[in-house]
């Protein structure tokens, strides 16, 4: 008796098994996690006074007395090819200028904002030459109670002004204020600079009490504080190598500012320590504009099928949810999106190969023991 040619098992259970194979690679690769990208560049505004604009540290140039010293560039020079500097900050600007008119350059792609602000709204160095003359002793000590008020006042709301309005106009980025080095050294005699101890101990004064309004103001704001001062002690006016102008700024009007060592020895380790180096930003920056994985879409619900729960029914057998399916009794839940599908499609494509060739096997034995 003739027999009809059965098509070999094995080239049968070959062919599905590796058109399984072939959709779970390709439903793997569909999935497969995105290549790393490219380091970003840091997008950096810094605004504020001549603190920042590096006046005293060098050259200065334009209408704002910027060098190419001040410690914004200082920070963008340790890896310039992957900051993007806008440097608003500008010589002799109060808390109210730096609101009106630095504030352009801010937007939602800005990553870093560094503040220097305050000095000039006390108007630090007029209220101190008054202070210098002997003669107006009753004029000194009304200022200071001026400064007292304005510290408590003036000074607090202005800056809660600004950085409300720097949070609202770069709401990504990472924002900090700097404070000021108290100018002068604790001691009694001072060659470099002809100011009387009490004139000089109202100078460190009025700046620690503007370091502590800037520091509470930025900590009730949620703004992190730069403490500069601590970095300048034993380099004030008065010391053997300051980093602070002295006397001979009084005709420059850069005394009281950092010079060149005062912004990289003071300025630039200070904020480095805040804020994090360039790499560190750049890392900073990728982590925050990580974008979560997408959340699998609902299925529309069909209102024919009936709700399913993991509660017992009333006969007394739970009802088995998809989910309890997917994960097993034992966790580490799979659910029934993404790659996994592909998984199971190609698990139940070679279980069903196996099944059609043991049934393919039996039926050949069968044939020929009838043929026998």
């Amino acid at each position: 008796m003739s027999l009809p040619a059965v098509r070999p098992l094995t080239a049968i259970v070959a062919a599905t098994v590796a058109l399984g194979l072939g959709m779970a690679a390709t439903t793997g690769a569909a999935y497969a996690a995105p290549t790393p990208s490219a380091p970003v560049t840091v997008d950096y505004v810094a605004l504020g006074d001549s603190y920042a604009a590096g006046f005293g540290a060098g050259t200065s140039g334009g209408a704002c007395r910027v060098t190419d010293n001040g410690y914004p560039q200082l920070w963008e020079r340790t890896k310039a090819d992957a900051v993007s500097l806008t440097l608003e900050a500008c010589s002799g600007a109060r808390t109210g200028q730096v609101i009106a008119g630095q504030l352009a350059a801010l937007d939602a792609g800005t990553d870093l904002v560094t503040i220097t602000t305050g000095g000039n709204d006390l108007d630090v160095f007029t209220r101190f030459q008054i202070c210098m003359d002997p003669r107006q002793s009753a004029e000194c000590a009304a200022l200071r109670e001026t400064i007292a008020a304005e510290l408590t006042t003036t000074i607090p709301a202005t800056v809660v002004a600004l950085l409300t309005q720097v949070r609202a106009k770069a709401p990504n980025a990472k924002v900090v204020v700097t404070g000021y080095p108290l100018p002068f050294a604790d001691v009694e005699q001072c060659q470099s600079f002809p100011a009387p101890v009490a004139v000089r101990q109202l100078a460190n004064e009025v700046m620690g009490g503007l370091n502590t309004a800037l520091a509470a103001t930025a900590s009730a704001s949620g703004v992190p504080y730069v403490d500069v001062a601590g970095a300048f002690v034993g380099h004030e006016v008065c010391t053997a190598q300051p980093w602070i102008v002295g006397a001979e700024g009084l005709s420059t009007g850069t005394v009281f500012h950092p010079n060149l060592l005062g912004q990289t020895e003071g300025y630039l380790p200070a904020l480095t320590a805040a804020i994090g180096t360039v790499d560190q930003m750049q890392e900073w920056i990728a982590e925050r504009d990580a974008a979560p994985s997408p959340a699998p879409s609902a299925e529309p619900t069909v209102s024919a099928e009936p709700t399913v729960s993991a509660t017992p029914s009333a006969g007394g057998s739970p009802d088995v949810s998809p989910t309890a399916v997917a994960g097993g009794a034992g966790g580490g839940d799979l659910p029934l999106t993404g790659a996994n599908v592909g998984v199971l499609v190609a698990a139940g494509i070679v279980l069903s190969a196996a099944g059609t060739a043991a049934v393919l096997l039996a039926r050949r034995k069968r044939v020929r023991l009838v043929a026998e």
